[in-house]
């Protein structure tokens, strides 16, 4: 779980599950340049078939963020491919929570962590994670992690 005190926001970062699908759907649809087949049913579908890399931020059995990771091992890489969170529950550390996580899976499997960032928010947050801007594709906002924690100290894997 996350958070220590009693003002802090308490949640698990967790794998995602085929009964979370609409959950996630719904959390997709802030995100304004994604594709309609992301979704509806059909999103839906495309959620329930990739569960393998889609990571939430679940509180209180409600999904309020989202990530999905790829990975890209034949390039000796991870890539957070999106994250997003629903506005309500912006600015509580989800998606900070989620970037940890992907930062152990890095870690653990020995392979560069790379983030696109969809806007300036997410920019800013890869950037406050140690994140710096690669410098040839700047012009798309791709980010690739500089520093990928030894500590196995953050919220656990359900």
């Amino acid at each position: 779980m996350e958070g220590e005190s009693e003002s802090e926001v308490r949640f698990d970062i967790r794998k995602a599950r085929a009964e979370d699908a609409d959950a996630i759907v719904e959390v997709l649809d802030h995100v304004p340049f994604l594709k309609d087949r992301y979704r509806g049913e059909a999103g839906i579908s495309l959620v329930e078939n990739n569960l393998e890399m889609i990571w939430l931020a679940d509180l209180n059995g409600r999904v309020a963020s989202v990530m999905i990771v790829q990975r890209k091992y034949d390039f000796g890489r991870l890539e957070i491919s999106l994250i997003v969170t629903k506005p309500e529950f912006r600015r509580r550390d989800f998606a900070r929570g989620l970037i940890h996580k992907a930062k152990r899976i890095a870690a653990d499997t020995e392979v560069e962590l790379v983030a696109y960032a969809e806007n300036d928010i997410s920019r800013d947050l890869f950037i406050s994670e140690q994140f710096s801007l690669v410098p040839e594709i700047q012009s798309v906002e791709d980010i690739q992690c500089t520093d990928i924690p030894e500590s196995r100290s953050s919220p656990a894997e359900r």
